[in-house]
C-alpha cells in the first residue's frame, strides 16, 4: 500500500500468493526441460494467474488512490502521481537492469541493444524474435507502466467535478474495454498470420487492470453491490473458478482464453480481490493479513525482478560451477536473500526519498 494511505487489508497477502505462485511455475518450467511435471503442479502453481491477480490488485489500488485523493484534494495531481510511481517501481528496476548488463559485459549473457531499451523504456511486451532471458519476465512490468501513464490522465479528465456521477462516467472505459478485448483479441490472433498482429493481438491483456479499476470505481453503488452479493454468496466459489479456469487455460490456451477465457478469468478474480479486502476476520483473511505473508508481499516486486536470474534453466550461464546456488531449494533461498538486499537497500530509500519530496 503507498506510504500516507490507510492500508487495504489482504492485499500484500494476496502479492504473497501470487509471486509465490509465479516464482513456482517458473521453477517447474526449468524442472520440465528434463523431467515431467504432473498438470496438477502447473494449475497449483500457475504463474499467469498470479500475473493476471497482480494486475488486478494493481488496477483496483491505484484507481482507489486516486479515488481518494480526488476527494480530498478536489483533483488528481498528475505531477505527485508519476513522482511516486517513478520512485516506488523505477530504483529497484533500474538496479535490476543494470547487474543484467554488467553480467552480459563479462561475458556470462548475450547482450541485445533492443532488449535492453525495451526495458528501460517500458515497450518490452511488444518486443518481436528472441530476447534476453533474464529480461524474459518483464513485459508485464511494461504493462503495468504503460497503464500507469496512461490511465491517471483518463480518470482525471473524465471526473472533472462530477462527484459520484463523474465515477459512473469512467466506468464506461473499462467497460468498453472488457467487452471489446475478446472479439478484437480474437479477429488479429485467429483469423490473421502476420508476426505483428499476432503479437499485438496476444498483448490485449489490460482487461485484468480493467476489472480492478472497475471494481474500485463501482463499490458501493447499489447495482455493483447486489452482483458483489451474488458473486460471493459463497465466498470460495470464485477462487475455485479461478484455477479451474487456470486449468482450462493451459489445455486449450489461445482457443479459450482470448474469446472468453481471460473475462471471466478475471471477474473472479475481481470478486474475490474485494471479498478478501473486505473480510479479514475471516480464516482466508487471517492468513492473508499474517505478518509473513504481508512480509513476502511487501516484498514481492523485488522477488518478481530477481526471480528469472535464479530459477530459469539458463542460469548455468551466470553461475556457472556454482550452480548449485540456482537449484531449489538454494535458489529460492537466494531470491529471498536478494530481494530483501534490494527492498532495504534500494526501494525502502527511494521511498523515504518519495515521502520528502510529495509532502
Amino acid at each position: 500500500m503507498e506510504s500516507g494511505h490507510k492500508r487495504i487489508p489482504s492485499l500484500d497477502g494476496l502479492r504473497a500468493v501470487s509471486i509465490v505462485m509465479v516464482v513456482a511455475v517458473h521453477t517447474l518450467t526449468s524442472f520440465s526441460v528434463r523431467h515431467s511435471v504432473p498438470l496438477i503442479y502447473k494449475m497449483i502453481f500457475n504463474g499467469m494467474l498470479g500475473v493476471q491477480i497482480f494486475f488486478v490488485i494493481s488496477g483496483f489500488l491505484i484507481t482507489t488512490l486516486l479515488l481518494q485523493e480526488e476527494r480530498g484534494r478536489g483533483s488528481i495531481s498528475l505531477t505527485r502521481f508519476y513522482i511516486r510511481r517513478a520512485f516506488r517501481i523505477l530504483p529497484p528496476l533500474y538496479l535490476y537492469i543494470g547487474v543484467i548488463v554488467m553480467i552480459g559485459l563479462a561475458g556470462k549473457i548475450a547482450l541485445s541493444r533492443k532488449d535492453i531499451l525495451s526495458v528501460i523504456f517500458f515497450f518490452h511486451n511488444y518486443s518481436r524474435g528472441p530476447v534476453m532471458w533474464p529480461f524474459g519476465h518483464l513485459w508485464s512490468i511494461c504493462v503495468e507502466e504503460q497503464f500507469y501513464l496512461a490511465w491517471p490522465v483518463v480518470l482525471r479528465a473524465s471526473l472533472g467535478r462530477g462527484g459520484h456521477v463523474g465515477r459512473m462516467r469512467v466506468a464506461i472505459i473499462p467497460i468498453a474495454v472488457l467487452v471489446l478485448s475478446p472479439p478484437l483479441r480474437s479477429i488479429l490472433v485467429l483469423q490473421h498470420k502476420h508476426p505483428l498482429l499476432i503479437n499485438i493481438g496476444l498483448k490485449l491483456d489490460y482487461d485484468f487492470l480493467m476489472f480492478g479499476c472497475l471494481i474500485a470505481l463501482l463499490q458501493g453503488t447499489p447495482q455493483f453491490e447486489a452482483i458483489y452479493r451474488k458473486a460471493t454468496r459463497v465466498w470460495w466459489i470464485p477462487p475455485v473458478a479461478m484455477f479451474l479456469l487456470g486449468a482450462l487455460s493451459l489445455r486449450f490456451q489461445s482457443r479459450f482464453d482470448l474469446p472468453v477465457g481471460y473475462t471471466v478469468t478475471g471477474a473472479s478474480i475481481a470478486a474475490f480481490v474485494l471479498w478478501c479486502t473486505r473480510n479479514p476476520m475471516t480464516i482466508a483473511g487471517k492468513i492473508l493479513n499474517w505478518e509473513p505473508a504481508i512480509h513476502i508481499g511487501v516484498l514481492s516486486y523485488s522477488i518478481y525482478l530477481w526471480q528469472t536470474l535464479f530459477v530459469r534453466d539458463l542460469n548455468y550461464q551466470v553461475f556457472g560451477r556454482f550452480l548449485w546456488i540456482g537449484s531449489f531449494p538454494y535458489n529460492w533461498i537466494a531470491i529471498l536473500l536478494v530481494a530483501w538486499c534490494s527492498y532495504f537497500l534500494v526501494e525502502r530509500p527511494a521511498l523515504r526519498l518519495r515521502a520528502r519530496l510529495t509532502m
